[in-house]
């Protein structure tokens, strides 16, 4: 009697360690049509797991490229073991390949998803101009304080397998835990994805893109069609900055993070241009420079957004040692 295929003995198959009596089984399996259930009990089973794995992994860095190597170069070598068997190409059984492909790279990887069925969902988009912030509740009970200038786009109930938005612009998040439905925001060519954590963004147009974590661990990646590039695995205390082609990852203060919920703006070592170009958005003004040097000048401090805008620059130019004139919404710095 025949020994039965049973999940665990696929598990073995996919990486790669089973005997060779146990890969001929697993192949004549494989040409069989009940082959199928099983192969997508897997894919589903696999997905789930690799996620909680995600989260709770401790090492911030998985090794995608030899995983890659890895699946190629089974794949390749089983393809090679199956031609001399038969001749003829059986078309159900391509199929069936192309379904086991689709289970190992589930298997190995965390990275693959499909784009969400805009017709099943309803979409809403939530502008912010200038001089305006406001805070969303997500269908899943997840909370974003979108900042000024910025935009989301979500759906009115996310689908049963993810949770998927896209955001221009500034915005922190808190992310309802849920290890079955990864949290994925899209800005532009670049993914950040999370489980349940919190964490902000910072995207804007030709300006350098920032992931800051406060709590859990997040996931960004670079993606241009089927291909992802991985750009960093970020844990609590850590950002990345993607600019030009080029991710760079550091140590920063998580109050630095969480202070965006309550109008708390920290600035590290940034020129007063990029420090007034943020108050532009936040006070809906426009600040010009007449002495562009002074522009230049680099400052660390925390401001309080939710002061009146003249105080916060009494406050600003005592620091960086600069003057000012303010008519209007529009200030000159001198």
């Amino acid at each position: 009697m025949p020994q039965q295929v049973d999940k665990i003995l696929i598990e073995k198959f996919l990486q790669g360690t089973c005997s060779k009596q146990e890969e001929e089984r697993v192949r004549i399996f494989l040409k069989k049509p009940e082959s199928e259930v099983l192969l997508n009990e897997i894919l589903s089973a696999n997905q789930t797991k690799d996620f909680a794995l995600f989260e709770e992994e401790n090492v911030p860095h998985l090794k995608q490229a030899k995983w890659r190597n890895a699946i190629n170069l089974r794949i390749a070598a089983e393809n090679e073991k199956a031609l001399p068997v038969k001749k003829r190409f059986n078309l159900k059984y391509a199929a069936i390949w192309a379904a086991l492909l689709i289970a190992t790279l589930s298997v190995y990887l965390i990275t693959h998803f499909s784009k969400p069925t805009e017709q099943a969902l309803t979409f809403i988009e939530h502008s912010n101009p200038n001089g305006q912030r406001s805070k969303i509740t997500l269908s899943d009970s997840s909370v974003v304080y979108l900042g000024a200038g910025s935009r989301l786009r979500y759906p009115e109930r996310f689908s049963a397998n993810k949770r998927e938005l896209s955001l221009y612009g500034e915005a922190f998040f808190e992310v309802t835990k849920n290890p079955k439905k990864p949290f994925i925001i899209h800005t532009g060519a670049v993914r950040t994805q999370v489980l349940g954590t919190s964490f902000k963004i910072k995207a804007f147009k030709n300006k350098p893109l920032s992931v800051e974590v406060a709590t859990g661990k997040v996931r960004v990646d670079k993606v241009r069609g089927n291909k992802i590039e991985s750009l960093a695995i970020l844990i609590p205390g850590q950002k990345v900055v993607y600019f030009e082609g080029k991710a760079t990852t550091k140590d920063i203060e998580i109050s630095d993070v969480t202070g965006f919920k309550t109008s708390q703006l920290a600035f590290r070592n940034s020129s007063l241009s990029e420090i007034c170009e943020t108050l532009e958005r936040w006070y809906n003004v426009k600040i010009t420079f007449k002495n562009q040097r002074k522009s230049r000048d680099r400052m660390t401090l925390t401001i309080d957004a939710t002061v009146p805008v003249n105080k916060l620059l009494n406050v600003l130019g005592a620091a960086g040692k600069f003057h000012y004139n303010i008519k209007n919404n529009e200030i000159i710095i001198r």
